[in-house]
């Protein structure tokens, strides 16, 4: 069976129980993570709260996201400001835009390189097997190591962007309105060492893959970084339950806001083994499977950029060329539609993230057919760990529990996590500039 029905079926009621009417701007996660950030210390976020916060989710309901290399909404709203002149002269205008086209190529690079470091270490990671994972975890870790070359071409090539827009900022000087030369401004990255006294306005420091700590563009989650986990154990929202029918057709995910732009990365049914999630297709020739996910309470946790986000200029450039903004885009840009959008679904910067949906204390019951049970039965009995769509049970976010009956010729598995940790089940996204998509 196709299981686009049931993510479907999943990012249905996940968008009416827990976020009702009034925000149906979610994406649901294709790898469920566990919500269990450290707490940094005064001045700084975890590193994992920092690579959520900071991303822009790619413009599909669902998808995987997150990690090294993921395009951020600091530096897609950095690559605004070199597309963009304000009443100057044409050949002021000339020059700006020959810069603009530099800044973009430089970006290209910095994309090219994380794609790259992101398949070398695919490719390290499986060739390399369980010595490889244990060594190296994540992707940051490899990068602090083995991987340094990416990173250290990446800052190369992100130093020259940085660079050009100095230079276009010098150019635009004589004409640009303060609220143009204070947003510049905040964007520019602090010369201080991060290891000594406070953050400039709008900067926090993030710790890099080799415990260093960085300088990095500030965001705000609503609850503080001493009581969010009290916080998010309790919720907002009382039990939901979330219903799966194999046998049902359901469409709401092509209706949703990104349409039938869909990339789902992992698998609906999952089994987590040798420390790595692996597909259990249990509704491939099964369509009698049914699933109950139960949610102790869940909640959406509030993302707000730092002060180096201007809301307000993206919506002046949005309309840049109108009445009244003084703003100018520079061709072959444009804020929205054509080939070269700044905003909107294929623009530069298209998304952020807004909230984080957030489950405590999921468990689940699913029931098929014996026979179907049997298939599966070895996987699913030496497995530490079980996926069912957005929600994730056990794996590299603890333990799970679970106990199997059969009555007749059908066959239930029941189970939750052990994890006090809440999970992650997708984000609330929002659109620079444009406010919907």
């Amino acid at each position: 069976m196709d299981n686009q029905n049931l993510f479907s079926q999943s990012y249905d009621q996940i968008t009416k129980q827990i976020l009702g009417t009034g925000n149906n701007y979610f994406q649901m996660l294709g790898n469920p993570q566990s919500f269990n950030w450290p707490v940094a210390a005064s001045g700084q976020l975890a590193p994992e709260a920092y690579q959520l916060m900071s991303a822009a989710p790619v413009y599909s309901p669902v998808a995987t996201f997150g990690g090294v290399g993921t395009s951020t909404l600091f530096d897609n709203y950095r690559q605004i400001f070199g597309h963009v002149g304000f009443n100057n002269s044409p050949e002021i205008e000339q020059q700006i835009k020959d810069l603009s086209d530099n800044v973009t190529a430089a970006q290209n690079e910095v994309t090219k390189t994380w794609t790259n470091a992101n398949t070398a270490y695919l490719t390290a990671k499986q060739n390399g097997g369980v010595i490889f994972e244990a060594q190296y975890p994540s992707i940051a870790e490899w990068m602090a190591g083995p991987g340094s070359n990416y990173a250290t071409e990446a800052e190369t090539w992100t130093k020259k962007a940085d660079a050009i827009l100095k230079q276009i900022q010098s150019l635009n000087a004589a004409n640009q309105p303060t609220e143009l030369s204070d947003a510049l401004a905040l964007m520019a990255r602090p010369t201080s060492s991060p290891s000594a006294g406070d953050a400039p306005r709008g900067w926090t420091k993030v710790a890099n893959g080799a415990g260093v700590l960085e300088w990095q563009p500030s965001f705000t989650i609503s609850t503080s970084s001493q009581s969010w986990r009290q916080e998010l154990t309790k919720g907002t929202i009382g039990e939901k339950s979330i219903t799966l029918d194999a046998s049902k057709s359901d469409s709401s995910i092509t209706k949703s806001w990104a349409g039938a732009n869909v990339s789902y990365g992992t698998p609906f049914w999952g089994v987590y083994a040798s420390g790595k999630w692996s597909e259990t297709n249990i509704t491939k020739s099964d369509n009698s499977v049914t699933a109950t996910v139960k949610l102790q309470s869940a909640t959406n946790v509030l993302i707000t950029p730092g002060a180096w986000y201007n809301g307000g200029f993206l919506k002046q450039m949005a309309n840049a060329g109108t009445q009244g903004t003084g703003y100018s885009i520079l061709q072959p840009y444009s804020s929205t539609g054509g080939d070269h959008p700044l905003f909107g679904a294929n623009g530069i910067c298209s998304t952020m993230v807004t909230g984080l949906v957030v489950a405590y204390k999921p468990s689940f019951s699913i029931t098929m057919k014996s026979s179907t049970y049997k298939s599966f039965e070895q996987s699913i009995s030496a497995s530490a760990g079980l996926r069912i769509g957005p929600f994730s049970f056990g794996g590299s976010g603890g333990h799970y529990q679970h106990d199997v009956s059969t009555t007749g010729n059908s066959t239930t598995v029941t189970g939750g996590s052990t994890s006090d940790d809440p999970v992650i089940l997708g984000v609330t996204v929002g659109f620079p500039g444009t406010e919907k998509p």
